[in-house]
């Protein structure tokens, strides 16, 4: 299979890996959503998703070490035989390549608003979707290479954010628990789906070099290190608008970058969007790349190349339909209690039923 015959990711590698997969367009509007609901409390709410984040990271791990040298296709067929096993694989394809166009659609939006609202949707979708193909039909150590390479960009967006400390007012934070325990803990709902991507190390384990305690460790580092990234963003936006206006800014991190001064740079959100761009692309790609290998374990195929192009134009094709703001809600819906689904309740159902299974080595069913 796949899985036997890719090269090994290392352990530095899957750490960036992982951030890459986990960081997307939430970043830009955590804020503002946190704003609603949680108010000052919002850097709270996001410390406790990635509790939640962790939480789940460790029940994934318990499952994949319960099934040494399979992924999550594998397990599939394992736990619920040929039949029902290819039905949930085929369910996981489904859902990696809507949770792919959900970010896809939703990053143009934002790219639509800031800088390119003459540019047809389609011209857009069509790049992302090219770039897409190109990395997702690569090995996986490739794409390591790839997102280790396109991490070095985040030191750019840091110093944009961290620039925007200059016009703190730490008072805005204040009172911290104004919105109660309870709204607190409410805003978790708008957090959660942010910190997805988390779960393709259930595709891509059985390609890590290194023992099993080796990887939650450096999969744990990487959820501390996007819930910490993600904090800081919040808090930075808290800080810089009060909760008035945090309401009427649906991208507070875009908002706060333009309206910096760095003297030689007049618009920073025009060189910040580019550089988040990429790591959209790697975002949409990480999905891209697992639905393919579902269906090389769903054709019982040895090449992944050989979907790609099918899973991109499947990408592109839903991006397609939602033409009104309420179609995309209706599709942001539809994305978030899929993850849910998918990401929870499946693997949960699975963790359970592993118990009652032999701790294997290898095959397929």
């Amino acid at each position: 299979m796949m899985t036997r015959t890719e090269k090994m990711m290392s352990t530095r590698q899957l750490f960036l890996f992982i951030i890459q997969a986990q960081i997307g367009v939430g970043v830009l509007s955590i804020p503002f959503k946190l704003s609603k609901t949680a108010q000052g409390g919002g850097g709270i709410t996001m410390i406790l998703t990635g509790v939640i984040t962790q939480i789940i990271i460790l029940m994934f791990w318990g499952l994949l070490r319960k099934f040494p040298g399979l992924n999550l296709f594998q397990i599939c067929l394992r736990l619920c035989g040929p039949v029902i096993g290819r039905g949930l694989i085929a369910c996981y394809i489904a859902y990696f390549i809507l949770i792919g166009a959900n970010i896809m659609i939703s990053a143009v939006r934002v790219l639509q608003r800031w800088m390119m609202d003459a540019t047809p949707t389609w011209i857009l979708l069509a790049l992302f979707s090219i770039m897409t193909y190109y990395l997702a039909k690569e090995k996986l150590t490739v794409l390591a290479r790839f997102y280790a390479l396109s991490s070095i960009l985040f030191i750019p967006l840091i110093i944009f954010v961290s620039y925007g400390l200059t016009q703190a007012h730490f008072e805005y934070m204040y009172p911290l628990m104004e919105a109660g325990i309870w709204n607190i803990l409410k805003a978790m709902k708008d957090t959660t789906i942010s910190m997805y991507g988390f779960e393709v190390i259930l595709v891509i384990f059985p390609l890590i070099d290194a023992t099993d305690k080796k990887k939650l460790r450096m999969v744990s580092m990487s959820n501390l290190f996007v819930t910490l990234f993600y904090t800081f963003v919040v808090c930075t936006c808290l800080m810089v608008f009060n909760t008035g206006q945090l309401r009427l800014i649906p991208e507070p991190v875009l908002y706060l970058v333009k309206s910096l001064n760095f003297y030689v740079i007049d618009r920073a959100d025009v060189l910040f969007l580019p550089i988040w761009s990429i790591t959209i692309v790697c975002s949409i790609t990480s999905y891209a790349y697992s639905a393919s290998i579902g269906l090389t374990q769903l054709f019982k195929q040895k090449d992944h190349r050989v979907f790609t192009p099918f899973v991109s134009a499947a990408v592109f094709a839903i991006c397609l339909v939602p033409a009104t703001p309420i179609a995309n809600h209706h599709l942001d819906v539809v994305a978030e209690y899929a993850a849910y689904l998918f990401v929870f309740v499946l693997p949960l159902i699975m963790t359970i039923g592993s118990l009652f299974i032999k701790k294997t080595r290898g095959g397929t069913a």
